[in-house]
């Protein structure tokens, strides 16, 4: 996005209609430059204390969703909301620390668990923090409902453990097949699932859901090499 583009979002973001305010907090993820002092950040991080409360909660779903970008600026703005009067707004700023991998998120995400109705996008933020202490709540729920599973299996210490030994023969498998390739296995923090990188001489580089490749070749991580030999 243009910078002259993005200046008219900031100056939008004052606009006196909360409608159009909500709608330029959706689009200001995508203007961020991930510079320091960035004002597209500034502004969405304004609109986070919006006076109007579906207001908050959009530009709370943007910066704690849609911006994959952290720092202590952006935790504190999704803090300050922890407490809203507004339900969906609290809810979206705990799900946007939790994808942050913040520690403090975990007693707030167990309660947003223990409430009548659980989205998934609750069981997707559990499954990216990762910690066991949401196991007690998620026993709660159906394994096959969506997202539900994932995230079982990310807080889960020994499934973790057992994900990783087979991402690891994964990437020995594909160093086997491919040796002059270099691949490298990485995380994200706002992701639950591993990332296969792959940089070879004919297609630069290659990436793909290493845990959705051991599931397509049902565990076997020779297998799954052997998917992406294929693919490349």
């Amino acid at each position: 996005m243009t910078g002259r583009s993005a200046a008219a979002l900031i100056a939008r973001a004052g606009h006196e209609d909360p409608g159009l305010r909500a709608e330029v907090a959706s689009e200001l993820p995508g203007a961020l430059s991930g510079g320091a002092g960035d004002p597209v950040l500034a502004a969405l991080v304004r609109l986070t204390s919006d006076a109007v409360a579906s207001v908050r909660e959009q530009a709370t779903f943007a910066l704690g969703q849609l911006a994959e970008v952290d720092g202590p600026e952006i935790r504190a703005a999704l803090w300050r909301r922890v407490g809203d009067e507004d339900a969906e707004t609290r809810e979206e700023a705990v799900r946007g620390l939790a994808v942050r991998r913040d520690p403090g998120a975990v007693p707030l995400l167990a309660a947003l668990l223990e409430e009548p109705t659980a989205y998934v996008r609750t069981f997707n933020a559990a499954a990216v923090l990762g910690d066991p202490g949401l196991l007690p709540s998620l026993h709660k729920y159906d394994p096959a409902d969506p997202g539900v599973g994932e995230a079982l299996a990310a807080c889960d210490p020994m499934a973790r453990e057992r994900r990783d030994a087979a991402a690891c023969a994964l990437l020995d498998a594909v160093y086997a097949l491919l040796p002059e390739a270099d691949a490298a296995l990485y995380a994200s923090r706002f992701e639950a699932n591993l990332t296969l990188l792959l940089i070879t001489r004919g297609r630069g580089e290659v990436l793909w859901d290493a845990d959705g490749l051991l599931v397509r070749a049902g565990g076997d991580p020779r297998r799954a090499a052997e998917l992406v030999a294929g693919d490349v």
